[in-house]
């Protein structure tokens, strides 16, 4: 088991953590209590919508988080994991380094 606050066993997703510490810097606090999704442009490319409810809300399932690259469906995961764009300008490790800028830049 790691020191690191938010990796679990099972491991939760790497960009699922992203967001969780990119939330965390913004002071985003219980998302359950939210009266819908908390939504987030991370950058001019990357957009993310994250369900926080034990319900579906918008045809996101509970704790899932719906990701856009430039408008488009890019992505539907959650903390065990999920499945996110492979291309050359929109995939996992790309969305990663967005949150992390964003969150570098807090």
């Amino acid at each position: 088991m790691s020191d690191e606050p938010f990796v679990r066993d099972p491991p939760i997703a790497e960009a699922f953590v992203a967001i969780i510490r990119l939330a965390e810097k913004l002071g985003v606090k219980s998302i359950k209590d939210l009266p819908g999704l908390w939504e987030l442009a991370i950058d001019e490319h990357w957009k993310i919508r994250v369900n926080g409810h034990k319900e579906e809300i918008d045809a996101i399932p509970p704790f899932h988080c719906a990701v856009e690259f430039n408008g488009w469906p890019a992505g539907l995961f959650s903390p065990q994991g999920g499945v996110i764009a492979a291309g050359d300008c929109a995939n996992e490790r790309t969305f990663i380094e967005a949150c992390e800028r964003r969150t570098s830049a807090l």
